[in-house]
């Protein structure tokens, strides 16, 4: 099916409609993007139809490309990987319906991210059906269309494969700091409860060939499966590199409270990354965390026109892209921190969300004042000092082209 210029709701209009979304119904959502829109629900849904999901990815992606999301720490970029449901209405027939046992079974896709700490923005992302998903292969396919100038992959207990650690060593301008269990292996399980800095060596093979038994009898080799020769997915850890392999993984151990500890595993330079850096750093994924909240609650996650889910997809993705768009903006505040505040101030997320839509569904060359404010933001609680929050005219300046970009910049991607 083709599109023509002269329909009420032509492509264009339909990915901007899409992507502003909030949780209303399809009648109010028209309503809300345009008074003058004369189109029906009904109308909406035959035209969505003729849109692909890739469409929304390619946005995405296109979007990620035009902007430039340069804050880093100490010169690297701070990539956490993490997954999160997505519950969508229950088809027993569709493939992202998950068995519960006893109880009623329920459908759900599987968001996999790539999360910029610093920049406050999604990467990478990849959606799967809950029953078919693997967070480890989609991490490696994640990193694997990703450039790199320097970057640290920050991963909790579920990324310990250490196929996925070789990939990241083979990688160019990537490291990596994964949290892994007490007795993750052998060489972390011999290790003693207390605080280290260690490495730990191995030889990885994928044949059970008699001497390979004798290997890994005595410990000096580990015994890893080869990827299916037919294509076959397979639940465990697969080995996709030479065999055999020496492997060298630094291992750090720091207290946590009076009797736990956590097992770090990393590839990072311990003069450069000490203990304590190590410790801060594996503390800042919980950003990606709080992340997915305000992705589902805030910019609407959990609110979808639809039951298809092809048409869910499509809504997935225009949230990445929302949520984006409003980090990007907000992420221009600069809040001066005085010695004497009692508490740390920052931009009210949910409210901005709410400031940046209106401004995405009726921009214009310039900002409208609402969005303006979100630079000139000042505390809503005062301390005994003045509270401001100010820019030099450059920085301002740099900003608010930012600001007034940021539409363009999805503009240009949609068409």
């Amino acid at each position: 099916m083709i599109y023509y210029w002269y329909m009420k709701l032509p492509l264009v209009t339909m990915l901007k409609i899409i992507i502003g979304m909030e949780g209303g119904s399809l009648n109010r959502e028209l309503y809300d993007y345009d008074h003058s829109l004369d189109v029906t629900a009904s109308a909406f849904v035959q035209q969505r139809k003729k849109i692909l999901p890739e469409m929304f990815e390619y946005i995405f992606r296109e979007f990620n490309c035009a902007c430039s999301d340069d804050k880093t720490y100490r010169g690297y970029h701070l990539l956490a990987v993490d997954g999160s449901g997505v519950s969508i209405a229950t088809n027993p027939d569709a493939p992202t319906y998950v068995e519960n046992g006893s109880l009623a079974g329920y459908n759900c896709f599987h968001l996999n991210a790539l999360y910029d700490l610093c920049n406050k923005t999604y990467v990478d992302a990849i959606i799967e059906p809950r029953p078919l998903y693997s967070e480890v292969r989609s991490a490696r396919d994640m990193i694997l269309r990703q450039k790199f100038d320097k970057a640290i992959l920050i991963g909790d207990r579920g990324y310990g494969a250490l196929n996925l650690m070789e990939h990241i060593n083979r990688k160019d301008g990537l490291d990596y700091l994964i949290r892994v269990k007490e007795g993750w292996i052998t060489e972390t399980a011999n290790l003693p409860i207390q605080e280290f800095d260690t490495d730990i060596s191995f030889e990885i093979r994928t044949t059970q060939k008699n001497i390979d038994k004798q290997l890994y009898k005595a410990g000096k080799a580990k015994y890893i499966a080869e990827p299916s020769k037919f294509g076959k997915k397979k639940s465990s850890q697969v080995w996709g590199f030479e065999s055999p392999c020496s492997m060298t993984i630094r291992i750090v151990r720091f207290k946590i409270s009076e009797d736990t500890y956590e097992t770090i595993a990393t590839s990072l330079d311990r003069f450069q990354f000490p203990i304590s850096e190590i410790k801060k750093l594996y503390h800042m994924r919980w950003g990606i965390e709080t992340s997915f909240r305000e992705l589902k609650y805030a910019v609407g996650l959990v609110n979808f026109h639809a039951k298809k889910e092809d048409y869910v997809l499509q809504e997935i993705w225009a949230r990445l892209i929302m949520y984006n768009f409003c980090e990007r903006i907000t992420l221009s505040v600069v809040i001066e921190q005085k010695d004497c505040r009692k508490w740390a101030y920052q931009v009210n997320f949910t409210h901005a969300i709410h400031v940046c839509k209106n401004y995405y569904r009726h921009h214009s060359s310039d900002p409208p004042p609402d969005v303006l404010n979100l630079t000139d933001f000042r505390a809503a609680r005062e301390p005994r000092c003045h509270i401001a929050a100010y820019l030099n005219d450059t920085e301002r300046r740099r900003r608010l082209f930012l600001i007034q970009e940021c539409p363009s910049f999805m503009s240009r991607a949609i068409m």
